[in-house]
């Protein structure tokens, strides 16, 4: 429960922080408040337990730690939470403490005390992976709370177990105790610690850090004064410290400061980078804890045979070849290969480190000093893991925002920053290996032979070279292109064999479809990134009535595609959509928008300029310019709003480029003009770029003003654009207008003015990320909302809102387009599906993708498509039978398909006809001949386009 605890909550922060309405900034203490705490009162935990006695202590600490979980699991407030979680850390250091001691009390040293000390190592290794684990488990089924709610009856039942086969174990010697001596050091350690952990976020050199810093080294020099000069019965007697035991925890400090950060550096690379859950991340890990514990259980027996100082020498030697290995990843690819080969490497040492190097800072403690012993092991490794977190993190942040700062992806920039940590990880092994061969003498009563030792060494190297030799026959594990598909519920066509797009079926369909709106289904074919492959091919896809495929343009398998959009370019239609890289976190690394006129011709390819990428949010085409959003990553100090102090920033905008030239017009940023302070989104604490405002529609108004929403904010704004200036806010911290029953909105999408004073959107109600796919609870229902606004009283009142049930929410995305008549066309966003609306609300078509497939948008536009190329034809031939197949992608003016042949002495002629049937029309032909043609005929019977000649397949 102690080690689990101190990571089983990390998963379920985002739900913490949306369910009791924490800061980004306050946030951070529901971990820090358990943390400072646990460091903090460790020594004095052990002491304790040899002045009280341990099995008094140890009960203690197990029924305080129950009554915390209970309050923390129960907590109305913020506060009654974080106070909870500083008693649940007070709590733990005590059980911590006492647990090794009631270890070290119990057996005398031999064989049989080794291997107890091997299973509390190995339950201490399995807790590291247990807490994300169960925490993502916990988390996405059932709620946060119950991570602390299941503490409660687990800490009674194991205080009341303890009670009855745990011996009562004090010191004889009642002398006074050191009230002076458990003061400065507890509070010394807690002020120490507090600076470090606020050094990891507000920098080493900043106030706020430097001062406890510098507080709390100088209590402990205090500390040191008192124990060696005043105290007569000192809380730790400098004097009787041995040298091997300061030289265990010195060994002890370093290789924890590696190993800690191993720990969360893989669970941010593997979610922040490779896009895992929380609940895959502790998947990813459980295989590493299982090593860990059973490679612990047998450590003991390695220690008895061939002593301290070989098997701590080979464990360390183990971690720092693991920690090297994990330098090998890269910004896409395999879990397995990058983090679980390495990390069973590493595991392997941990055991083999954390056992000997306990048998050594133990088995040299005086009678009475069982406690002292443990609690100075456990405090070297709690200072030494916080301290390489601290340190390790600011470097690896600080690199990673560099390289944000210049230009670099973000995924790879997160990469080479995790890199930079795990390679001096890696040189704190070595060191902490070096200083065990140097101090640490060898065992004189080893069991076995007197070559032991080089047994020992012989088999670190045969296991290193092995997992060396596995890691590196991997190759490079890069994943699939983004793009890549598989043909599942698609598509295919003989006379269009490169086209597959994804099929839609109608759950919801009127028996006459004349009812529904005229027009045609635009969307394009995405997919839920952390759940690949796309079924079909990504690229812009128009469906008719029917929902037949009219026309289909695959994009490269390097890129996704997104946002179909009918614009107007020249005073002709043309369509645009927009392609590009969007990483498994929902970062966009690269697009572009293409606009094409109606015979499918490339107007423009846009691009962002000046460190600006274009978003697949918004694309508007006004003349001979665009208006699009972008996003640009800075590096920036988000200390202040609870951030890393060498951070980074996504910062959002509106442009407007030149379509000829391409050249940028206007820039309109939503830093210089809306307050980090009023996001939604919570912030990381490393260099992850912070996505605090989310840009995700424009709408162009009358007098040079835009409407954007920006999702991150819960807000819309209107916008003059010749200032800059905000006129009026919807909705957020500082909205213009007060909000009705029903009225308020929540990472909203798609949002737009109508005359009157309605404004629609699609209010997804959901959800801020927790990584991988996975979301905090939704507060409420997706729906497409209709708010009326009125001016004169600031009041945003329900109007109309259209939902697909009670419990349908969208995570992001979606669309809301009103139609003639007072009906509307939604796009469900991340859910696959979109639907139409009579004009009183009655749902009358909802059509489902295959998952994990879905459109940004969905919207229903008038478009008249007139391809230059000519249409596309295939003959099969079975059984003696011939069926010639007819396609012509991209055109709506076919109404009729005719096929034309010639006998081998005759002349060309219409073999066979049939009206239009979908994107392919298939009609059997009797005859044998050697080439075909196929014909497209207009609704007036005008020939439209004739195919080139081509001839029958088996």
């Amino acid at each position: 429960m102690v080690i689990l605890d101190l990571s089983i909550v990390n998963v379920a922060l985002p739900s913490i922080q949306s369910s009791l309405g924490f800061s980004s900034a306050d946030l951070q203490w529901v971990v820090n408040a358990y943390a400072i705490t646990f460091a903090g009162f460790l020594m004095l935990g052990g002491r304790a337990a040899d002045h009280f006695g341990q099995r008094r202590t140890f009960t203690a600490a197990l029924f305080l730690f129950a009554i915390a979980s209970l309050a923390g699991g129960l907590a109305p407030d913020r506060s009654t939470l974080v106070g909870a979680r500083a008693v649940q850390g007070f709590s733990c250091a005590v059980m911590a403490a006492c647990s090794l001691a009631i270890i070290t009390s119990s057996f005398p040293p031999g064989p049989r005390l080794n291997r107890a000390i091997a299973l509390w190592a190995a339950m201490n290794g399995l807790g590291g992976a247990a807490g994300t684990l169960f925490g993502g488990i916990i988390t996405q089924t059932a709620s946060w709370r119950w991570v602390l709610l299941i503490n409660p009856p687990i800490g009674i039942a194991a205080a009341l177990i303890a009670y009855r086969v745990v011996g009562e174990r004090a010191r004889r010697d009642r002398r006074s105790f050191d009230l002076a001596g458990a003061i400065t050091l507890t509070v010394g350690q807690i002020v120490l610690v507090y600076g470090v952990v606020k050094a990891g976020t507000n920098g080493w050199s900043a106030p706020i850090a430097l001062g406890p810093i510098l507080g709390g080294i100088g209590l402990l020099v205090l500390f040191g004064v008192i124990e060696a000069r005043l105290a007569s019965a000192p809380l730790i007697p400098f004097k009787e410290l041995t040298k091997e035991l300061q030289n265990a925890n010195t060994i002890v400090l370093l290789f924890s400061a590696a190993l800690f950060p191993m720990w969360y550096l893989s669970s941010l690379y593997l979610q922040q980078v490779l896009g895992l859950s929380p609940l895959h991340t502790g998947l990813t890990f459980l295989p590493m804890a299982l090593c860990i514990m059973l490679v612990a259980s047998r450590a003991g027996r390695l220690v008895s045979r061939f002593g301290v100082r070989a098997v701590l020498g080979g464990g360390l030697t183990m971690m720092a070849a693991g920690l090297l290995l994990f330098t090998k990843i890269a910004a896409g690819g395999s879990a397995i290969a990058y983090v679980l080969i390495p990390g069973l490497l590493t595991a392997a040492g941990i055991a083999l480190s954390i056992v000997p190097s306990t048998i050594a800072a133990t088995q040299g403690a005086k009678e009475g000093q069982a406690g002292l012993a443990s609690g100075l092991v456990n405090t070297s490794r709690q200072i030494g893991g916080g301290l390489g977190i601290a340190v390790l993190i600011t470097l690896a942040t600080q690199h990673s925002s560099h390289l944000i700062g210049i230009g670099q992806p973000v995924p790879q920039a997160l990469t080479n920053g995790f890199r930079l940590a795990y390679l001096i990880g890696a040189g704190l092994c070595v060191a902490a290996a070096a200083l065990t061969f140097a101090t640490v003498p060898r065992a004189a009563t080893a069991v076995g032979h007197a070559n032991g030792r080089w047994r020992m060494a012989t088999g670190v190297l045969v296991v290193v070279g092995a997992f060396v030799a596995i890691d590196f026959a991997d190759g490079n594990s890069h994943g699939a292109p983004i793009g890549a598909y598989v043909e599942g519920d698609t598509y295919s066509f003989h006379s269009a064999p490169g086209l597959h797009p994804p099929v839609a079926r109608a759950h919801v369909l009127p028996a006459d479809l004349g009812t529904l709106a005229a027009g045609y289904i635009f969307l394009a074919n995405f997919y839920e990134i952390t759940s690949p492959p796309i079924i079909g091919q990504s690229g812009p896809l128009i469906l008719d009535g029917r929902l037949a495929p009219v026309w289909f343009r695959p994009v490269p398998e390097d890129v996704v595609a997104s946002n179909l959009s009918l614009q107007t370019y020249a005073g002709k239609p043309a369509l645009g959509w927009w392609q590009g890289v969007i990483t498994k976190v929902g970062t966009t690394t690269s697009g572009e928008d293409v606009i094409v006129d109606q015979h499918y011709r490339q107007i423009a390819r846009l691009r962002g300029r000046d460190g600006w990428i274009i978003t697949p949010h918004e694309l508007l085409v006004r003349g001979g310019v665009a208006w699009v959003t972008a996003n640009k990553n800075i590096p920036m100090n988000l200390s202040r709003y609870g951030g890393a102090y060498n951070g980074a920033l996504i910062d959002s905008a509106v442009q407007e480029y030149d379509l000829k030239t391409g050249r940028l017009l206007y820039t309109w940023e939503a830093l210089k003009h809306i307050r980090l302070s009023e996001s939604y989104a919570t912030l990381p604490t490393n260099g992850f770029p912070w996505d605090a405002y989310h840009v995700n529609s424009i709408q162009l108004t009358r007098g040079g003003k835009f409407v954007v929403s920006m999702r991150n904010t819960w807000a819309a704004y209107q916008v003059d654009a010749a200032s800059g200036a905000i006129d009026w806010t919807l909705g957020g911290k500082r909205s213009s207008l007060r909000f009705g029953p029903k009225a308020a909105f929540q990472w909203q999408h798609d949002v737009a003015l109508e005359p009157g004073g309605v404004v629609t959107m699609f209010d997804d109600h959901c959800c801020q990320i927790t990584g991988g796919g996975t979301y905090v609870s939704p507060t409420g229902s997706s729906r497409a909302l209709r708010l009326k606004l009125d001016f004169s009283a600031h009041t945003a009142t329900l109007y109309q809102q259209l939902s697909h049930g009670s419990h349908f929410d969208a995570d992001y995305m979606g669309s809301t387009e009103l139609l003639p008549g007072g009906g509307a066309f939604v796009g469900w966003g991340s859910q696959p599906f979109f639907s139409e609306f009579s004009s009183t609300g009655k749902l009358l078509l909802d059509v489902v993708l295959p998952r994990p497939d879905l459109s940004y948008r969905t919207t229903l536009e008038p478009w008249v498509g007139l391809p230059l190329q000519p249409p596309a034809g295939a003959a099969l031939t079975r059984a003696g039978k011939t069926t010639v197949y007819a396609s012509w992608n991209g055109a709506t003016e076919v109404a009729s398909w005719q096929v034309l042949a010639a006998a081998p002495s005759g002349p060309e002629r219409v073999v066979a006809r049939s009206p239009k049937l979908g994107f392919e029309t298939a009609m059997a032909v009797s005859g044998a001949y050697a080439a075909f043609k196929v014909r497209a005929l207009g609704a007036g019977g005008k020939a439209l386009g004739t195919s080139a000649p081509f001839a029958a397949s088996g």
